[in-house]
């Protein structure tokens, strides 16, 4: 060891090593000097939207909320505010556990990472919770302008005809109707299966906003149709009853038809006769239905309904002898004639009518009408055939056997000859079936009823002759 010490060059060595050492070490301790801090800046966002979240909407209502927007300071680096966005920027308000009612409740905030809020206005807000409750309403149709010319809308019958609607009470009682608007203008046949969308319409007739309707929105069908003319029915009938049986009643379901054409040719319509009822379709005394279809006449477009069913009721033939029956003169053409009745001397006639048993019970000599025409007569002695005017489903028990009776007719001067056996006027009775000849007997002939027309009621079953 001690070679080396004094070894010259050794010496040297390690001179230098501890120098280098020492370099070393007062080199280490002059770098711990304090690193520069980051800068940490602030920023203000204006209206920030509060979002609420945690309610129950199927059973309560957020109706009122003093403010929806904020304004936050929040702080962080330079380049995280630059860079984070306005949406990322979220103010919440939880109404998780909120009472129904008027509350006040804090406001809490969610920022992007690296940033922190230093202040928020306002950091609570007021609001309102209202139950939800649900009513139903009618539905009601408006159209907006009108169907081609001539032609007319019907009756809109929404489906369904009810919807319900969910509200805050305050707001439901405020409910005056609910409606839909179809536009109809130049429409010239039926609309189908339409979509209508609803709105809830409050008593000051502004729309709702924020209902819920249950459906919201409803089918429809727009009835437009040709004109029409509703018109009663006349009944005629074809083929002939059993022997021995008679109509009793004769009744159809429905009194009334509409027919649609042309308004020309509505217009000159007064009735619907073309109905034919079978009666070689009755076997045996009773009631029975029978089916009848109906056409539209020449001219129109259709006839509703499309068919129609009678009820028909014959019993057994019954017979009675009406006496007194008065003879009226009816003279239509006028003129300076005087007419009197001279045979039969009691201007009177007796008749044998056939018929139902309770129709012929009722029946009087004032329901009857024998008249004597004189139209085209000159004056002298004529035999006159007599018109024989019956109540509906009564016949003449002698239907071939005419009726005569002998006018004596004169000149006057003063007035024309008219007679009434009864009143000494005549003419007036006979003018409710004009165009009667003699011996017509205008729905009298059930044996044989293909002159009958009109409806009838019920004109008894009961009695005997």
């Amino acid at each position: 060891m001690n070679k080396w010490i004094n070894n010259n060059n050794f010496a040297k060595i390690l001179a230098i090593a501890v120098s280098i050492i020492l370099w070393s070490m007062v080199h280490l301790n002059n770098d711990n000097t304090p690193t520069p801090t980051t800068k940490i800046e602030t920023r203000i966002i204006e209206n920030v939207k509060v979002q609420p979240y945690g309610l129950d909407e199927k059973k309560y209502i957020l109706s009122a909320m003093d403010t929806d927007r904020v304004r936050i300071e929040i702080k962080g680096k330079k380049m995280d505010l630059i860079s984070a966005f306005t949406g990322e920027y979220r103010i919440k308000l939880d109404l998780t556990n909120a009472k129904v009612g008027t509350s006040t409740l804090p406001l809490s905030v969610d920022l992007p990472k690296g940033l922190e809020v230093v202040n928020i206005q306002p950091s609570s807000v007021t609001v309102n919770i209202e139950e939800r409750n649900t009513a139903t309403f009618p539905v009601s149709i408006v159209t907006k302008g009108t169907p081609a010319e001539g032609y007319l809308l019907g009756k809109i019958a929404p489906q369904p005809a009810t919807v319900k609607v969910t509200l805050p009470e305050s707001q439901l009682r405020e409910v005056a109707k609910v409606q839909g608007i179809m536009t109809i203008d130049g429409e010239d046949a039926t609309m189908k299966d339409k979509r209508v969308k609803l709105s809830v319409y409050d008593k000051q007739g502004q729309v709702i906003e924020g209902a819920v309707l249950d459906p919201p929105s409803v089918s429809i069908d727009v009835p437009i149709t040709p004109p029409y003319k509703e018109v009663p029915i006349e009944m005629k009938y074809t083929g002939k009853l059993p022997e021995g049986l008679v109509i009793s009643k004769a009744q159809a379901n429905v009194s009334k038809v509409k027919l649609y054409g042309p308004q020309e040719a509505l217009a000159g319509v007064k009735s619907y006769s073309n109905i034919n009822v079978d009666l070689s379709k009755i076997t045996t005394a009773g009631t029975v239905v029978l089916p009848v279809d109906l056409t539209p006449p020449p001219g129109f477009e259709k006839i509703e309904p499309s068919s129609l069913q009678v009820e028909i009721t014959t019993v057994s033939n019954s017979q009675r002898v009406i006496n007194d029956i008065p003879i009226t003169i009816k003279n239509d053409s006028g003129g300076s004639l005087q007419a009197t009745i001279t045979n039969p001397a009691s201007k009177t006639m007796s008749l044998a009518l056939n018929g139902a048993p309770g129709l012929l019970n009722t029946l009087t000599k004032n329901d009857i009408q024998l008249i004597a025409s004189i139209d085209g007569l000159k004056p002298g002695t004529h035999e006159v055939t007599l018109q024989v005017i019956l109540p509906r489903y009564v016949s003449r028990a002698d239907p071939g056997t005419p009726l005569i009776a002998t006018i004596e007719i004169k000149e006057t001067a003063n007035k024309p000859a008219v007679t009434n056996p009864d009143t000494g006027t005549g003419g007036n009775e006979a003018d409710k079936n004009p165009g009667a000849g003699p011996e017509e007997q205008v729905g009298t002939d059930t044996a044989d009823p293909t002159e009958n027309q009109g409806t009838t009621g019920d004109t008894g079953e009961n009695g005997g002759n």
